[in-house]
């Protein structure tokens, strides 16, 4: 099979946090458009994932989804997050498709099984087939059924770990808002960008990041660090965070070395 690169579209990038159920169609659609010309430079097999941004995370919030089956309204929640996260997913496939892409949907909660809110297993030959047959999965995070808990939350990166252990990517690509994982908070002046994690400094990043100031109830840049140092480390693989609203990054992660502006992670 031909390499694989795992690619996720933060939420904060394809909708606008700002308003609920608000996606960004002319980002999706550049976005697509650079991935497209991407492929036409390089061969290669490609999983996108995407974040929930203003839609999912938000009745995931209102509902305490990741609690579990806790409460009286705690099924209606996980049905209405599960409906959310679908309604996003089917703009991306739908721009997806519109920009000349052969995708598919796969959300978690139809191919995995959670425990504690991490997957413990799953059947991924649906998504082996797919790719094996030239078309590119589009998963996102998700509602999962859970051992403990009865219901929880799937992040698009614990997604992407559950499938990096047994797809073994070349590549796994983070597209955030923000050129990569910074010595405080970004905006701050005197915010340092860190250019490469390794097992050297992984302990003092993870130490030093903080969650998501916005709506995220999956961890926010600290679990992205620590699930993509996981996969790296299990897969043998390069991860690259970048900031993928600027225009051509998304291209220079797929089709070369990457943004120079960006964070590199090695396991």
């Amino acid at each position: 099979m031909k390499g694989l690169y795992l690619l996720k579209l933060g939420g904060s990038i394809i909708t606008d946090i700002s308003k609920a159920h608000t996606a960004k169609e002319d980002v999706i659609r550049r976005i697509f458009g650079e991935i497209r010309r991407s492929l036409a430079r390089r061969d290669f097999n490609l999983i996108i994932g995407h974040g929930s941004g203003s839609f999912a995370h938000i009745p995931a919030k209102k509902y305490r989804v990741n609690e579990g089956l806790r409460y009286s309204y705690s099924m209606k929640g996980a049905a209405v997050t599960h409906q959310t996260a679908k309604e996003l997913n089917l703009i991306v496939n739908r721009i997806a498709i519109e920009s000349g892409l052969n995708t598919l949907p796969f959300s978690p909660l139809n191919f995995a099984l959670g425990d504690q809110g991490r997957i413990k297993t799953g059947d991924i030959s649906q998504i082996s087939g797919a790719l094996k047959r030239g078309f590119i999965p589009i998963t996102h995070g998700d509602v999962v059924i859970d051992l403990e808990r009865g219901v929880s939350i799937a992040s698009t990166e614990e997604v992407f770990r559950f499938l990096s252990g047994r797809l073994k990517p070349e590549k796994i690509l983070l597209a955030t808002d923000v050129d990569g994982v910074f010595t405080r908070e970004p905006f701050r002046k005197d915010a340092e960008l860190i250019k490469f994690v390794g097992s050297r400094n992984i302990g003092d990043v993870l130490s030093a990041a903080g969650s998501s100031a916005k709506v995220d109830v999956t961890g926010g840049m600290k679990t992205k660090i620590a699930l993509l140092y996981e996969m790296c480390r299990q897969s043998s693989c390069e991860g690259i965070i970048f900031n993928g609203n600027v225009k051509g990054n998304i291209m220079k992660a797929l089709s070369g070395p990457g943004p120079e502006n960006a964070t590199r992670v090695k396991g």
